[in-house]
């Protein structure tokens, strides 16, 4: 994952406080409590932005698009859920036209970088999904078999992620000695953010949110915004 070209990043007291924490990451081995200050400072300060709100509004409107249409796989089957969605032209096409199709269904048009960090974590979850996947049937099989609220909180481990990284890859790269250690640093970051979420996320009742409409867009919304909240009230274990 790398820093999106030509953005410029937040400026303040917070994101100059968010910096330090990233290169105190370094400093502390990655350590438990150096990545939470660091992820915690980078949740304040992007909310403190108005960049936590930008991107809660395009993961609510990529997360209820997939969530939407993995129940209709589930009820429905592959096929009557692309006719349903409006998709009909992926009818018997091959299973990378399918995957593909549904991406760019999945997507928002990426007009700005919220939408793109939104596009890209979506991209990578299911791009996880697929790994093993040769057959249209095995597809439907493991969309049928998706829990939705364990997807969307997938989706937004992804996307907090994307949008950390998107941030911070090229200071973490340029802190680490070599590749070894910067896919080790990368790799102990994102299993902090995965443990925090996964032990924190509320399950809820999906089967009544009608996803075609503003309520699963608000709904996907709610859960990105209490994301956000997990990590900027996050303290140090003091280990």
């Amino acid at each position: 994952m790398g820093t999106s070209k030509g953005y410029l990043p937040p400026t303040g007291y917070m994101w100059s406080e968010t910096k330090r924490a990233v290169t105190n990451m370094a400093k502390n081995n990655f350590s438990g409590n150096s990545i939470g200050r660091a992820v915690s400072n980078f949740a304040k300060a992007t909310k403190n932005n108005g960049f936590a709100r930008g991107n809660k509004s395009s993961v609510g409107t990529v997360g209820s698009k997939a969530v939407g249409f993995i129940g209709l796989v589930r009820t429905i089957g592959l096929e009557n859920a692309l006719h349903e969605v409006g998709l009909s032209h992926l009818v018997g096409k091959s299973l990378q036209e399918i995957y593909f199709g549904l991406l760019d269904y999945f997507s928002e048009e990426a007009n700005t970088l919220n939408q793109v960090i939104a596009n890209q974590a979506m991209q990578e979850l299911m791009a996880e999904i697929m790994v093993g996947v040769s057959e249209v049937e095995a597809f439907e099989q493991i969309l049928s078999s998706l829990d939705g609220n364990i997807f969307l909180r997938d989706f937004l481990i992804k996307f907090v992620e994307v949008a950390f990284f998107t941030n911070f890859a090229e200071k973490i790269n340029s802190l680490c000695k070599g590749i070894e250690e910067t896919i080790k640093a990368q790799e102990q970051i994102k299993e902090f953010i995965r443990i925090q979420i996964s032990n924190n996320y509320t399950i809820e009742d999906l089967k009544d949110i009608d996803w075609k409409g503003k309520s699963g867009k608000d709904f996907v919304e709610k859960k990105c915004e209490e994301v956000w909240e997990i990590f900027e009230s996050w303290r140090d274990s003091n280990e």
